[in-house]
């Protein structure tokens, strides 16, 4: 069996509001997502019994050393798959290579019947993979409708049982009753000098864990921030990024009294190769975008136009005749590129300038389209100037 079976890609194109609550290497939610599930199950009224499952990869640092980061991405999602089928819940991914599973459709018999079963697959499914055996340690914590424990209290005893996991690898499965573990609400007054030292050790180890969750949310605003403004086929800025990009152009060259010029492009006849499959579609898509990416000149922009095969292209400091040359160089380049494509093709251009064809980024936009219209109107494969 080959890891690649289980990898499942994160759809880029959720929601902004859920693109943080879920993990973008393994397809399963959040630490986020995590925090507010134990919070709506520790809050309800009538609470009903519910155990959370955690999981620790326990060779991650070997897997990377022996066989590369990219064999560790593939095993983590491995194990987050794995989770999701047995469990039939959502898994959560709260660190490195720890993952949870909040469950709370069953009694806790069940649950350590999953849990051995988990540990069955994931040690057969292990060894096939070449994973050092144990490849993990899993444990439970079991929560009582009658034991009174805030979200505080819930996070407090998973810290503990997390402590307690990774100082004691070798017991490679462990179950904890929650009434047995450190409440975070216990006075120190209350509290055995044992007790209070484990408190103290157990507050340190969830002060570190959320420092390295911050560490964690800012990369996940960062990748963010990076993927709402590229476009997943392409791999070229989007149509938010070039609005962008233009505005910036603009201010740029009132300010000093320069032009500026762009070029919009659009393919001729490549609904060919949707025809012939979407992905051969996507692919000349990329190609076109790698050849315009190849013959930029310094300090020029390229950008996917909407979502279909359009293109602009941003040419600070270029006249129109300027951008005329950098037109014909594209298409000149498409055409002979195209030569050893599916099929040969071609691409249209259409030219504005600004100031001279528009003062806003909607007005040379509108002056370029037309002169697009114009070249294809007037048989394709060509570039025209806007009037």
């Amino acid at each position: 069996m080959k890891i690649v079976e289980h990898v499942r890609l994160l759809d880029m194109t959720l929601p902004s509001t859920e693109f943080y609550r879920v993990d973008t290497l393994t397809g399963c939610y959040s630490f986020l997502s995590f925090v507010e599930t134990l919070d709506q199950v520790s809050s309800a009224e009538k609470r009903k019994p519910f155990s959370i499952l955690y999981l620790d990869l326990n060779h991650m640092k070997t897997l990377n050393d022996t066989k590369g980061h990219s064999y560790g991405d593939s095993v983590l999602r491995w194990l987050g798959i794995v989770l999701q089928e047995e469990c039939n819940s959502p898994a959560y991914r709260i660190g490195g290579d720890d993952f949870t599973v909040v469950l709370t459709d069953g009694v806790h018999p069940e649950y350590e019947e999953l849990l051995n079963r988990i540990f069955g697959r994931l040690n057969k499914e292990g060894e096939q993979l070449g994973i050092p055996a144990p490849p993990a340690t899993i444990a439970l914590i079991h929560f009582d409708p009658d034991h009174d424990s805030s979200i505080n209290d819930v996070m407090f005893h998973l810290a503990e049982t997390i402590r307690d996991v990774k100082l004691n690898m070798a017991r490679t499965i462990r179950i904890f009753q929650a009434r047995d573990l450190i409440k975070s609400t216990a006075k120190a007054n209350e509290q055995s000098p044992d007790t209070i030292n484990r408190s103290w050790e157990v507050l340190c180890t969830i002060a570190n864990q959320a420092l390295d969750r911050v560490r964690f949310m800012g990369r996940m605003l960062d990748l963010a921030q990076k993927t709402s403004y590229l476009d997943a086929i392409s791999g070229l800025p989007n149509l938010r990024a070039a609005l962008l990009k233009m505005e910036k152009a603009i201010q740029d060259a009132a300010v000093a009294k320069l032009p500026f010029s762009i070029l919009l492009t659009d393919g001729d006849n490549f609904r060919k190769y949707n025809s012939i499959s979407y992905a051969t579609g996507d692919e000349v898509i990329q190609n076109t975008g790698k050849v315009f990416s190849e013959h930029l000149r310094p300090g020029d922009f390229v950008a996917r136009w909407r979502t279909g095969d359009e293109f602009i292209v941003i040419l600070p400091n270029t006249s129109s005749e300027g951008a005329r040359v950098v037109g014909e160089r594209f298409r000149s380049a498409i055409r002979e590129a195209s030569k050893v494509w599916i099929l040969p093709s071609s691409i249209s251009v259409g030219v504005a300038m600004y100031p001279k064809h528009g003062r806003n980024t909607n007005e040379l936009v509108d002056a370029a389209e037309s002169a697009l219209k114009r070249a294809k109107d007037e048989g394709k494969d060509r570039l025209i100037l806007a009037e």
